[in-house]
């Protein structure tokens, strides 16, 4: 073998190998794009899950707030039991309002009374989250320092 034909199979191997890095990058990155694309698409099916059980939630709870007014009426304990661990099952939260200081993420002012300043003195309607996402604040009376206190 002479130093010309020795050059043009160097010359060829060196081609393959460039070839199959360009081939073997490629099929690196068309998995990657798959892993990705899976990842995404398992995303969006838990997205669109969550939002389903959402507003199927958010339905059910003047249900709910309805059974609480009836409070005491026959039977009615036990319907709203029942409603409260359909929620449960499913995820649902109460969010702990009266006493709590005000955090506008999890409640919804709605008027003041007197209290301690920034602390909830009334819940007027209950607020429920799931998997640690607000559905609905809980709607709220927030304290505030007596006018009469204020003046002296």
């Amino acid at each position: 073998m002479d130093d010309q034909e020795k050059k043009q199979l160097e010359e060829k191997l060196s081609i393959c190998e460039t070839e199959k890095d360009e081939y073997l990058n490629g099929w690196k990155r068309a998995k990657a794009d798959l892993i990705n694309a899976k990842k995404e698409w398992e995303d969006q099916t838990r997205g669109l899950g969550d939002y389903v059980k959402i507003e199927f939630i958010k339905n059910f709870l003047p249900v709910l707030d309805a059974l609480e007014a009836a409070q005491g009426a026959n039977g009615w304990d036990e319907v709203k039991k029942l409603a409260k661990d359909v929620l449960k099952k499913s995820g649902v939260e109460e969010i702990t309002a009266l006493g709590q200081k005000f955090d506008p993420v999890y409640h919804e002012a709605v008027g003041e009374s007197e209290g301690p300043p920034d602390e909830i003195v009334e819940v007027v309607q209950k607020g429920y989250k799931i998997n640690g996402r607000v559905i609905r604040a809980a709607k709220v009376k927030v304290g505030k320092i007596n006018s009469s206190e204020n003046s002296e």
